[in-house]
């Protein structure tokens, strides 16, 4: 389905409609999680609870994450309940340190008598920590990322960076960005190959003989001082990935370039750059062939500046969790 919306086009598909709707959904469900959250938080009562029971659990079969439940039981206006919520809402959080997820449950050992909180509207869910979490924000986030590039891949036109006419090297042959960071363009680019053929491989081998380490332990907590060989296995995988970024920004910067080079070789009029219209950016980098050489390189170029980005976010996300 195709309509125009004063001379934009927008063009839908089936499989479009499904991505929106599972946006939304998905956002929505996060969204509404965090509002019962704060209303449970805000209208909860206070009552005496026994702990039952305490717990951490590991993701399936890999120590990637880890949850935490408290079995207690209380009673509420003559009625005995028994709950396994630490916090409100249904979306509970993750730790990737296990330290972090046992921190969480050290006050409520069995036997334990302590203090829920219970919404009256759902009194067999009663918490034991009054307050909201930012775990359903995650839902949030990922639902309105599916529902944004959706969106941007059925706005506009459906061929950019296919048939761009590029005037021959030998008639204009561009002359910025010779150098990046001081350095000759060449020289940076092989650097940046360089690094993100060795600096990758170098973190999954460490992440692997930590995995190794962790498995092979007498004991189920493995300490992660820097002198232990845990430590320095997670030390060299933090490096070794930090180096992945810093190269893919050194190959991002110079592709960006390219990418400007070869713009300076289209004829005017020129189209509008896919860096300054998301939606162009989008529909580029979901064409799987007939690209050009101008349309192959701002795919490449786009698609660096993703990676990047969402590693920044998960070495953003693994600190702030690690604080």
């Amino acid at each position: 389905m195709q309509v125009t919306v004063r001379g934009t086009l927008i063009a839908v598909t089936p499989l479009m409609l499904v991505a929106i709707v599972l946006g939304i959904g998905v956002g929505g469900y996060g969204g509404y999680d965090y509002i019962q959250q704060s209303n449970a938080v805000d209208d909860a009562v206070a009552v005496e609870t026994t702990v039952l029971d305490a717990q951490v659990s590991e993701s399936d079969g890999r120590r990637l994450y880890y949850r935490v439940t408290v079995e207690h039981t209380y009673q509420y206006r003559g009625t005995e309940y028994t709950s396994e919520q630490v916090f409100p809402g249904t979306t509970s959080p993750i730790y990737t340190v296990r330290s972090d997820a046992e921190n969480i449950i050290e006050p409520y050992y069995p036997g334990a008598t302590t203090t829920a909180y219970v919404d009256p509207d759902a009194p067999a869910r009663a918490f034991l920590k009054r307050q909201t979490t930012l775990a359903p924000l995650k839902f949030v986030g990922f639902g309105g990322l599916i529902f944004l590039l959706t969106t941007l891949l059925a706005i506009g036109p459906r061929d950019p960076g296919r048939n761009t006419e590029l005037r021959p090297r030998c008639e204009h042959e561009p002359k910025r960005y010779e150098t990046l960071f001081g350095f000759h363009r060449d020289a940076v680019n092989r650097l940046s190959k360089r690094l993100l053929l060795s600096a990758p491989a170098v973190c999954l081998v460490a992440l692997g003989a930590t995995a190794g380490i962790g498995y092979t332990a007498e004991s189920s907590s493995v300490q992660a001082d820097l002198t232990d060989p845990v430590g320095f296995a997670l030390l060299t995988a933090a490096i070794a990935g930090l180096v992945s970024i810093v190269a893919l920004v050194l190959y991002g910067a110079w592709s960006f370039t390219e990418y400007r080079r070869l713009r300076e070789r289209i004829p005017e009029p020129r189209p509008p750059s896919p860096f300054r219209h998301p939606s162009r950016l989008v529909t580029i980098l979901y064409t799987s062939d007939g690209l050009d050489a101008y349309g192959r390189r701002a795919k490449l170029t786009g698609f660096v500046f993703t990676v990047t980005g969402v590693l920044v976010g998960v070495f953003a996300f693994i600190i702030v969790t690690a604080v």
